[in-house]
């Protein structure tokens, strides 16, 4: 996992599918997000906008990934996002290949809040447990960039 302000991003040259989905959220007028998918470099990196409301932690739930990173960057709100290794939890039901996406419960090792301008970095190896209020439940506008991972 990383977490860190998206001002930040040329820290992250390096890791040049990451570096990439970076730069685009760095492109965005927060006034102007798009409604659809946004195909960043065909199914390799994509961007969706997501907007929802928080919801107390014992309704959240893990959720992890094998094909794609999540890049969970926030536009304004503020959002928990709970971290535990994949391998440790109990999944709460097969994974499902074709949605890449397995849900689990267990106890997350790290929590953060996010705010407008933060990302995290969810490796598949990142169950995260997402959607977390601060306080009491409130809206979030944020964009999750998925990144394949290298075969």
């Amino acid at each position: 996992m990383i977490f860190d302000l998206l001002k930040h991003a040329g820290t992250y040259q390096g890791l040049p599918a990451i570096y990439r989905a970076l730069q685009y959220l760095q492109t965005l007028d927060p006034a102007a997000l798009p409604e659809a998918r946004v195909e960043i470099d065909g199914d390799r990196i994509f961007a969706n906008t997501v907007r929802l409301t928080s919801k107390p932690f014992e309704s959240c739930v893990f959720e992890a990934h094998r094909r794609y990173i999540d890049i969970h960057y926030i536009v304004s709100g503020v959002e928990g996002i709970g971290v535990a290794a994949a391998d440790a939890l109990t999944p709460l039901e097969p994974f499902n290949q074709e949605k890449d996406i397995g849900f689990y419960q267990g106890e997350h090792h790290s929590l953060t809040f996010l705010h407008a301008g933060e990302f995290m970095v969810c490796w598949p190896e990142d169950a995260h447990k997402v959607a977390i209020a601060q306080d009491s439940p409130a809206p979030i506008v944020k964009l999750v960039v998925k990144v394949a991972v290298e075969g």
